[in-house]
């Protein structure tokens, strides 16, 4: 990922380029508005952070030309700013804030959100519908089936819409359930229609036709987030299949383990479907030493 900041404080300059470019981008900082505006024009960065604090408005200045240009330029950007300074709701390119002061996880978390969100917008309409109605059958009628809140359930199966009864079960008890999927976020929202069912994509389109997908810490950070914050909070794992097929058994399910044995404070569930075919006796077996086989309920 090659990422431009634009930040006329030396300090911050450094800090930002050193928690980006540990995440193995490319980073490429200025220190003004007219410096960036060429390299912005050239289309040859995935996202861009900016400082609207910047010294005579430099940076409000530099995101309302980018607005006005003919086509208006299409780049992510995340903006810092100070607690009190407002974010303009009128230029569409703005994606993700930080607010200082900031960690590293901000960063990373708002440039996944921008980058998602920008993907997302970017997608032909008709493609979008195409992959709906391949995904979403016109009845959404759910088999319910109450499962106790705070324990974590596995479902082995070869269909990652398999899951979908179960998150629909969580949902209409009042959880908040956050889906982790490779799926469009839209195909989630359209599926379930409920407030309280979230979705974290894990695969990001990028420019250029590539395409990325989240790394593991920034998907745990995500989770943790949202676990901290949610009503009876249930992280479901739509494919796990997809996470494994990138980052490797040990480590996918290494991350797993640390979110369902992390001491959080309430209690959350978890929820993962996988493709059996997959998975040895082994694999399997490290599953279930946290999890129930959610099938053999009740047997």
């Amino acid at each position: 990922m090659h990422v431009l900041i634009v930040d006329d404080n030396a300090a911050l300059q450094a800090v930002l380029a050193e928690v980006i470019a540990d995440a193995d981008n490319t980073v490429e900082v200025v220190s003004s508005a007219d410096t960036a505006y060429p390299l912005i024009i050239s289309h040859s960065h995935d996202v861009m952070i900016i400082d609207i604090d910047m010294h005579n408005g430099e940076g409000l200045a530099l995101l309302n030309r980018m607005q006005s240009t003919v086509p208006p330029i299409d780049i992510p950007v995340v903006v810092i700013r100070s607690k009190n300074k407002q974010i303009p709701q009128d230029i569409s390119m703005i994606k993700g804030h930080i607010e200082k002061p900031f960690s590293s996880s901000d960063v990373r978390r708002e440039i996944n959100k921008a980058l998602a969100a920008n993907a997302e917008a970017n997608d032909p309409p008709q493609m979008l519908e195409e992959k709906i109605e391949e995904t979403i059958p016109e009845s959404k009628t759910f088999i319910q089936r109450k499962v106790p809140f705070g324990r974590s359930y596995v479902l082995f199966r070869s269909s990652p819409a398999a899951i979908n009864d179960l998150i629909a079960s969580f949902d209409n008890e009042g959880c908040d359930v956050l889906v982790v999927t490779t799926r469009k976020r839209k195909t989630i929202t359209e599926w379930f229609r409920s407030d309280n069912v979230k979705a974290l994509t894990m695969t990001v389109r990028l420019f250029g036709g590539r395409s990325s997908i989240y790394s593991l810490g920034s998907m745990i950070e995500e989770v943790d987030e949202f676990i901290k914050n949610g009503n009876r909070p249930v992280v479901a794992f739509d494919n796990l299949n997809e996470i494994i097929n990138r980052n490797g058994m040990n480590s996918a399910l290494t991350a797993l383990h640390q979110m369902i044995t992390k001491k959080y404070g309430k209690s959350v569930s978890f929820l993962v479907s996988v493709d059996p075919e997959t998975f040895t006796a082994k694999d399997r077996g490290i599953l279930l030493k946290q999890m129930e086989d959610f099938d053999k309920i009740g047997e």
